[in-house]
């Protein structure tokens, strides 16, 4: 008995650091995705960048299909994926999940593209405390003191910053509000995070196609650079690696903890944002240090956790 609960407490252990290092992983491959859309190949002038960025979310999805589906085969675990398509009484259930992320995967690289760049920021930042919010009062959990002195300096840091924006952006909503319930539902009906994904991307698949015959016609695909379409799987490599370990981050940490660590995403858009010879105003660092100093609390409280 003593035993199997030593066990069982070394599992949840394991899977906290995975948890953890997943998070980690996903924030650093995240940041570096605004940086690849700004590489776009050439778009016709004529369909504006608005266009573009609409084209640029259907090809991250088209691609994101053939990248599952051949990384499903290459790990045997395809049959399982046509396991749950087969079902087809759950379609409505999948259907429901692919609509609540579409606009996430659309944002990300649509918004970049329309001179969105603080608002998709904003969003990110306020999306933590919606996510520890919902971690307290929806599932029960408590925050350590660190934790949650970590998330009152973070909060502070937010509200600064909506202070001293020019207006809020209903970006900023769907960011801050569309992940939360997404989590929460899969929560609900749990599934591996390779089986999310997949499933997610195959539904928005036929949306997928039909936007982009909409913005360019079949033919001219035709007449597209063997390295345009070699930047487009790039893209969606971008954006699956990050995506899938992000998912099981979401499934083996405690939701409040998640969500604060997801002050490191934008936190790194920041710091590459300076490398690039980016520069912001003296009236914004307020709001960075208050994250930099939250996540040094969240790190610190970590390490001493880590058993």
């Amino acid at each position: 008995m003593l035993f199997s609960k030593i066990n069982n407490i070394s599992l949840h252990i394991s899977e906290y650091k995975k948890g953890l290092i997943a998070s980690v992983f996903a924030s650093c491959l995240f940041a570096l995705l605004p940086i690849y859309v700004q590489f776009q190949p050439t778009w016709p002038e004529t369909s504006g960048t608005v266009g573009a960025g609409h084209w640029l979310a259907g090809q991250r999805i088209i691609w994101s299909v053939v990248i599952m589906l051949l990384g499903l085969i290459l790990i045997g675990r395809i049959a399982t994926l046509w396991g749950q398509l087969k079902q087809w009484r759950l379609w409505p259930r999948f259907l429901l999940s692919a609509c609540l992320i579409a606009p996430q995967f659309w944002i990300f690289v649509w918004a970049p593209l329309q001179g969105e760049t603080l608002s998709v920021a904003l969003g990110y930042f306020s999306l933590p405390l919606t996510l520890v919010v919902v971690g307290y009062f929806v599932y029960g959990e408590q925050l350590t003191r660190a934790q949650l002195l970590a998330c009152i300096i973070a909060t502070c840091g937010v509200i600064y910053a909506y202070l001293v924006a020019d207006g809020i952006s209903w970006i900023v909503f769907v960011v801050a509000l569309g992940y939360p319930l997404y989590f929460m539902y899969h929560r609900r009906y749990p599934m591996p995070s390779y089986l999310v994904f997949s499933l997610d991307n195959i539904f928005l698949l036929p949306i997928a196609l039909l936007a982009m015959l909409y913005l360019q016609p079949f033919n001219d695909w035709l007449q597209i650079e063997i390295w345009s379409w070699a930047y487009y799987l790039g893209l969606a490599v971008a954006g699956t690696l990050p995506m899938l370990l992000f998912l099981y981050a979401s499934q083996k940490l405690p939701l409040g903890l998640f969500g604060l660590l997801g002050y490191l995403e934008p936190l790194l858009v920041f710091c590459v944002g300076l490398l690039l010879g980016e520069r912001i105003d003296l009236i914004q660092w307020p709001t960075y240090g208050a994250i930099m100093l939250a996540l040094v609390f969240i790190a610190v409280d970590s390490y001493k956790r880590r058993g």
